[in-house]
């Protein structure tokens, strides 16, 4: 990536391996804020990254991964945002010089929005938000949103990371039956983040290379971004002894696949070693890399839609009649009785407050939806905890609103 411009990235990139996993092993205790040790004890973290650095990684993760005020309340350190995670780039910058780009590495806060939860969507920005703006205040090169496990935290974490004008990286965590730990498809999740504006998108952690790769090959159709493959080393040995069942040349083995399902950023997460990224490593230098093509989506002359369990490709020529559903009590029910009809799409006219009733409702649905609202602040409340990429129609009278609130939520327009 160029330092000066701080816009773009080389590809193939190479990440750094685990950082949890390798302190444990060198002394780190359990039950501690593992952000606030790491400043108390940087020296071990310090090692590690620079024998990434020196297996061939590109970029290293600032090890701020819980650093936010929710998980900081916990251990009474909820004012130390700032302070914290200034501290936590500091150390990485330190310890791999400028030849190496260093990430401001952002997980879920740990709280919900609704319907799962009490935090509203806006709630979870400004925690996203006040984490980083410190990281980018700290000269963190890029954001990498990780190990996400639903649309509605990485869509905050993201529009929070935009503001910044830094590039962000997008990845979220799946079982091995390739949806999300909050059981959304990942490629209908990884394709709203890449329409959203992320400069990739892709898997981290999950259960090993394979979930992985799996989930990259359902990708790559919808997306034209590069990908990011970040596995675990498979997973841990039931004999407590901290090992992973992945070695490194067993990692370094799926870099063939992985390019070919359209990964360009390449890494390990939890049981990863130096060993695994030098292997990696290797792996690329005697790969062909093939680069992506431009833009976020293949629409190819369709508009994407999604839901929580699908993608949609539909031509905006032959949608047909749309049935229009008011915002209502009975809002549920009629999304049931649509889904197995012969209808495209399903228009939902937010009224005013009908944003409350659609995030009651909005797991209903199995059919595209399209939204639109006399009301800005409702569509955008809907938006936010959509499960899927919506399709906004565009009225007369909010033009200018309507494609605002689409660049913003990856949103489609009709």
């Amino acid at each position: 990536m160029d330092k000066q411009n701080k816009g773009k990235f080389s590809f193939p990139l190479l990440l750094d391996g685990a950082t949890g996993t390798n302190l444990m092993r060198a002394g780190m205790p359990s039950g501690v804020c593992v952000e606030k040790w790491i400043c108390d004890n940087p020296a071990p973290l310090m090692k590690l990254q620079r024998a990434y650095a020196e297996a061939g990684s590109m970029a290293v993760m600032a090890p701020s991964f819980g650093a936010n005020r929710v998980k900081f309340a916990a251990y009474g350190l909820a004012d130390k945002v700032s302070e914290i995670n200034a501290k936590l780039v500091s150390i990485s910058r330190e310890a791999v010089g400028g030849g190496v780009l260093v990430a401001g590495d952002v997980a879920p806060t740990g709280i919900f929005a609704a319907p799962f939860g009490d935090a509203s969507f806006e709630e979870l920005v400004d925690i996203y938000r006040e984490q980083i703006n410190a990281l980018r205040d700290a000269g963190a090169d890029y954001i990498a949103l990780e190990t996400m496990m639903n649309l509605t935290d990485s869509r905050a974490a993201l529009i929070a990371a935009k503001e910044t004008g830094l590039p962000v990286t997008a990845t979220l965590t799946v079982e091995d039956n390739g949806r999300t730990l909050s059981g959304g498809d990942i490629a209908a999740s990884l394709t709203v983040l890449a329409a959203m504006g992320a400069d990739c998108v892709g898997v981290n952690c999950s259960t090993g290379p394979e979930a992985v790769l799996a989930a990259l090959q359902k990708t790559k159709e919808s997306v034209a971004l590069p990908l990011v493959a970040k596995p675990n080393a498979g997973l841990p040995s039931p004999d407590g002894t901290g090992s992973y069942s992945v070695d490194p040349d067993g990692l370094a083995a799926f870099v063939p696949e992985f390019i070919a399902a359209g990964a360009g950023v390449f890494g390990g997460c939890c049981g990863t070693t130096p060993a695994h990224i030098c292997a990696l490593s290797h792996a690329l230098n005697k790969t062909e890399y093939v680069p992506r093509g431009s833009g976020a989506l293949r629409e190819e002359g369709c508009i994407i839609a999604a839901d929580e369990y699908h993608i949609w490709r539909l031509d905006p020529g032959k949608l047909g009649d749309i049935p229009t559903v008011e915002c209502s009590d009975e809002l549920a029910d009629d999304l049931m009785d649509l889904n197995d009809g012969d209808c495209a799409a399903i228009r939902i006219e937010l009224g005013k407050d009908g944003a409350g009733y659609f995030t009651d409702s909005a797991y209903t649905a199995k059919k595209p939806l399209v939204l639109t609202s006399d009301f800005p602040v409702e569509l955008r409340r809907a938006l936010g905890v959509y499960q899927g990429r919506a399709i906004i129609e565009r009225r007369a009278s909010d033009g200018a609103e309507s494609e605002k609130l689409a660049a913003e939520f990856g949103a489609a327009l009709l």
